[in-house]
C-alpha cells in the first residue's frame, strides 16, 4: 500500500494557522488588535516568502492581480484628495489587507482539508461565547462583563459603546452554520432549526440593517444547500415573520424601532418621505451632493467626514440638513461615489464582480460551503441603500476582507 505523501507543515505555517483561529476575538476587543493581527499576518507572510516556505504560483497571480488593480486606483485617487493627511494611512493599510488575504491563501494551500476545519471549529467555538453574552444580555439586560446598552432595544455585548456585536454576528454566522452543516452532515431540519435560531437573535440584538442582511444571507443559504422541501422552507419562512410580528407587538422597545421608526414610517410616507426625515437621509442626501461636485475622483477616502459638514451644503435639500455631517455617509455606494468619484467606485466595482465571478463559478463547481457563505456575506454588504459601517475603518473593513479570503481564496484549494 503506498503512503500519501503530505507536505510538511512548518512553524510559519502554524504561526498562521492559530493567529487565524484567534482572529475574531480582535473585534471584540477593539481597532488596535485587530490591526495587530493583520500586521501579524502580512509579517508572516513576508517571513515565509523570503524563507521560501511560501510559494507564489500561477494560482496565486490571479488573487494578487485583483488586489494590485484596487490598490493602484487607491493610489491614484490619492492624487486628488483634498487632504492626503486623512486618507493616506488607509490607503497605506491596504498592504497590509494584500498580505493578510495571501497568508489566508496559502494556510488554504499548505493545510489539508481536516486541519482548516479545525480552524472554522475554534471559530465556532468563540462565535457561540459570544450567543451566550447576547443572550444573557437580552435576558438580564447586561453582558457577563456588565456592559449595557443605552438605547432600548438594542443588545451591545463585548463591543460596548461602539454597539457593533450585530456586524459580527453577521459576519460570521454563516461560516459557523457552514462548519455546523458540514459535521451534522446530512442532518438537514437541525441545521435549519439552528439557522432560524440565529436569524431570530440576529432579530433580538436590534441592529435592523444588519440583521436584514443576516436574514437574506442565511435564507439563501438554507434555499441553495439544504434539502428539505420548498414548501417546508416557506412554512419556515412565514413561521419567522410570524414569530417577529409577535415579538414586536410584546416589546415596546422592539416595536418602536422596527415598526414605528422604520416599517410604519415607511408604508405611511414612502421611502423618499421617510429618507428626507431621518438622519441617515441626510447623509445619504449629502453625500450624493458631495459625488456631483467631485464626479471624477471625489474628495477623497476619509475626507467626507471634512466636507460634510461644509457650509456650501447648509441649504442642503433636506428637512433636517443640520444633521448631514458625519465620519462617512453610512453607505457603501455613496461612500465610494463621494471619496473616491467614478474613477474609484467603477475600480472596485471591477474588482469586486471579477472576484465574484470567479467564486461563484468554482462554487458551482465544488459546492464549498464556507465560499458559498462568504459569497453571500460580500454580497449582502453591498446591498444598496441599507445604511452600513464605513468600508475603510478598521472594524468593517476586517470583517468584509477575511470573509473576501475565504470567498477567493478557495478558488485555488483543490
Amino acid at each position: 500500500m503506498i503512503k500519501k505523501k503530505i507536505l510538511p507543515i512548518n512553524i510559519i505555517e502554524y504561526s498562521l494557522f492559530y493567529s487565524f483561529g484567534l482572529f475574531p476575538i480582535s473585534f471584540l476587543i477593539g481597532n488596535f488588535v485587530i490591526n495587530f493581527f493583520l500586521l501579524l499576518f502580512s509579517l508572516l507572510f513576508i517571513t515565509g516568502f523570503l524563507k521560501n516556505k511560501f510559494k507564489i504560483n500561477n494560482q496565486n497571480n490571479v488573487i494578487i492581480i485583483l488586489l494590485l488593480f484596487f490598490f493602484l486606483s487607491l493610489i491614484i485617487n490619492l492624487l486628488f484628495t483634498n487632504n492626503i493627511q486623512l486618507s493616506y494611512p488607509r490607503v497605506l493599510k491596504f498592504i497590509l489587507i494584500i498580505g493578510s488575504i495571501l497568508s489566508f491563501s496559502q494556510l488554504l494551500t499548505a493545510f489539508e482539508y481536516n486541519k482548516i476545519i479545525k480552524l472554522y471549529k475554534i471559530w465556532t467555538i468563540i462565535f457561540l461565547f459570544v450567543l451566550f453574552d447576547i443572550i444573557f444580555e437580552i435576558i438580564f439586560k447586561v453582558n457577563i462583563l456588565g456592559f449595557k446598552s443605552i438605547i432600548p432595544g438594542r443588545i451591545v455585548s463585548f463591543s460596548g459603546n461602539e454597539m457593533t456585536i450585530g456586524h459580527f454576528f453577521s459576519a460570521f454566522s454563516l461560516l459557523i452554520i457552514s462548519y455546523i452543516q458540514l459535521k451534522l452532515k446530512k442532518s438537514s431540519l437541525l441545521t435549519l432549526l439552528i439557522s432560524v435560531m440565529l436569524i431570530i437573535i440576529s432579530f433580538l440584538i436590534g441592529e435592523r440593517s444588519n440583521f436584514v442582511r443576516t436574514f437574506l444571507m442565511i435564507s439563501a443559504f438554507i434555499t441553495i444547500t439544504n434539502d428539505i422541501n420548498f414548501k417546508f422552507k416557506i412554512i419556515t419562512i412565514i413561521s419567522i415573520i410570524s414569530l417577529f410580528i409577535i415579538i414586536i407587538n410584546q416589546n415596546e422597545n422592539y416595536k418602536n424601532r422596527y415598526f414605528v421608526q422604520f416599517a410604519e414610517s415607511i408604508s405611511k410616507n414612502g421611502i423618499n418621505l421617510y429618507l428626507n426625515n431621518s438622519i441617515y437621509g441626510a447623509h445619504y442626501k449629502v453625500a450624493y451632493e458631495i459625488f456631483k461636485d467631485n464626479r471624477l475622483f471625489g474628495v477623497g477616502i476619509k475626507n467626507f467626514r471634512i466636507e460634510s459638514y461644509s457650509n456650501k451644503y447648509d441649504n442642503l435639500n433636506h428637512n433636517q440638513p443640520e444633521r448631514r455631517g458625519n465620519t462617512h455617509p453610512h453607505q457603501i455606494h455613496l461612500e465610494f461615489l463621494s471619496e473616491t468619484g467614478l474613477f474609484g467606485y467603477a475600480s472596485f466595482l471591477i474588482f469586486i464582480i471579477i472576484s465574484m465571478f470567479i467564486s461563484i463559478k468554482n462554487y458551482l463547481k465544488f459546492k464549498n460551503l464556507f465560499q458559498l457563505s462568504s459569497i453571500l456575506y460580500i454580497s449582502a454588504s453591498l446591498l444598496p441603500l441599507l445604511p452600513s459601517g464605513s468600508f475603510f475603518s478598521t472594524y468593517t473593513s476586517g470583517l468584509f476582507w477575511i470573509n473576501y479570503a475565504i470567498m477567493i481564496g478557495y478558488n485555488y484549494k483543490k
